[in-house]
């Protein structure tokens, strides 16, 4: 038991490790890297409601080809800044999450499933949705310990309806401004690493960190209380 016990800590701990770690190397692309796409995809920002347009199709696109979100959420905090990030991270991201859910309702179901049939996660996920759809997809959408693109199209093999699915994707809201507000700050911190700022800055940094580990620990555990997805591993 105590050895299950630690084993189960090791495991959150590495969890919330890996999304942390992830934004912090994903700052260092932006700035590296991937700076010169980064410059480039300026465009969007710069050319107003059909930059935002085309940045939107672009989600969609890149959700239908599986691709990680989180990606796409931290570039709209650096081209957009913070909050207009945050609103069009989220706005993809829903729409993003459709096309997959009603292409595998009405279309690949039988495709889908066979890709995941013998993925403990989904079994995890239909009794959920089967107790309560809403909590299920509000849960798995807030905690991001479920991939985004597994979701959207796992949640087609459900009997989750069209209402709980849309609604419970609200709770989208939360990784969006985790990625979004870092994006924002990317290019700031890589100003602040070459040149210095003072004390404030970096308590102000070491804050925003702290906070940032505590929310996805703490949507972690919440998720994984109601929704039996350890015991399906």
């Amino acid at each position: 038991m105590i050895s299950d016990f630690m084993s189960k800590k090791l495991i959150a701990s590495l969890s919330v490790a890996g999304v942390v770690g992830g934004i912090a190397f994903t700052i260092f692309l932006t700035q590296t890297l991937l700076a010169p796409l980064i410059e480039k995809a300026t465009w969007f920002p710069e050319n107003g409601a059909l930059g935002i347009a085309a940045w939107l199709l672009l989600y969609v696109i890149l959700a239908l080809l599986v691709a990680p979100a989180s990606l796409h959420k931290f570039v709209s905090g650096v081209l957009f800044g913070f909050w207009w990030g945050w609103a069009i991270a989220f706005v993809g991201a829903c729409l993003g999450a459709i096309l997959p859910f009603w292409l595998t309702k009405k279309y690949i179901h039988g495709w889908v499933e066979k890709q995941m049939q013998d993925k403990p996660t989904l079994r995890a996920i239909k009794k959920a949705v089967s107790e309560d759809g809403f909590r299920c997809v509000f849960l798995t959408r807030t905690s991001l310990v479920i991939p985004y693109p597994v979701l959207n199209y796992g949640f087609g093999l459900t009997d989750v309806t069209w209402r709980d699915y849309l609604l419970g994707s609200v709770g989208m809201l939360v990784p969006g401004a985790l990625y979004a507000y870092w994006g924002s700050k990317a290019a700031d911190l890589s100003v602040a690493i070459n040149e210095g700022r003072d004390w404030t800055y970096w308590a102000a940094v070491i804050a925003s960190i702290i906070v940032t580990i505590w929310v996805i620990a703490y949507l972690r555990k919440l998720t994984l209380a109601n929704i039996a997805l350890e015991e399906a591993n």
